[in-house]
């Protein structure tokens, strides 16, 4: 099954793949400090790159990111895609839906103040708004690190846009936002799925503080995506089913007529 139209979506995986390098001795942020953030006010370096990423914008590196350090390892045995490594001082849950099977990856560092999530796909009933998704996803972030919303926060990118493909609502909704001494990005990427009345979404989160964002960013946001998006031979996208939609743009991965 092709679905090559999903492609310009995750298209900045190739991208951020094709300007790699295997030259380990330079700074791999040093050349994104420039970068500036799209759909922003004034949001530069690596963290608004990372931002980009998101937004399906090239970021150049000089070398594939990895965990430095690793300090264990998320094991999904059901859905392989789902495991991951995380570096020491950190810890690793796997989130379950209500029948226990695996949707997704939380990672929490041990001091609460560096959190990462990872949904590649589920399913919403009775949306009309798509910041009906996006909206608790920022508020699990504020609860997740300790931060009351009540004490303020600033949005300092902003994008929600609706395209159609091939008779497919797919939407991209998120944000950078400013809270307390933290950073976080949150967005979703959702597909309304015709006739069933529902939403199919992908939802990732990335906080820490934000003195230390960007470093965060380049030793464990971007091996993060990295192991969880692209082969680890990198020979591409993850596609478990082989049906041509990588596994976080596929509602079911293991089976190749879905959808």
């Amino acid at each position: 099954m092709k679905k090559s139209n999903y492609y310009l979506f995750s298209f900045f995986i190739l991208m951020l793949l094709g300007s790699c390098s295997s030259d380990d001795s330079s700074n791999p942020g040093n050349e994104l400090q420039g970068i500036e953030g799209i759909f922003c006010t004034d949001y530069s370096g690596p963290a608004a790159a990372y931002w980009n990423m998101a937004n399906g914008q090239f970021i150049p590196l000089n070398q594939v990111p990895m965990i430095a350090n690793e300090g264990g390892r998320v094991l999904t045995p059901e859905q392989p895609s789902l495991s991951l490594s995380y570096p020491q001082g950190y810890n690793g849950t796997r989130l379950e839906d209500d029948f226990g099977f695996p949707i997704g990856i939380d990672i929490l560092r041990n001091d609460r103040r560096v959190y990462f999530r990872w949904i590649p796909n589920v399913s919403f009933f009775g949306i009309t708004d798509f910041d009906q998704v996006l909206g608790p996803q920022i508020n699990l972030m504020f609860e997740t690190v300790g931060y009351d919303p009540n004490n303020g926060f600033t949005p300092r990118c902003s994008r929600n846009e609706t395209q159609n493909f091939e008779g497919l609502a797919v939407n991209f909704n998120g944000r950078v936002i400013e809270f307390g001494e933290f950073t976080g990005i949150v967005w979703v990427r959702s597909v309304v799925v015709p006739g069933l009345g529902t939403v199919n979404s992908a939802i990732q989160i990335s906080a820490a503080p934000s003195a230390e964002f960007d470093e965060r960013t380049l030793d464990t946001f971007l091996p993060f995506n990295f192991q969880l998006l692209v082969r680890p031979d990198g020979g591409g996208f993850i596609d478990n089913d082989r049906d041509g939609t990588p596994a976080h743009l596929d509602p079911d991965d293991n089976d190749p007529d879905v959808p």
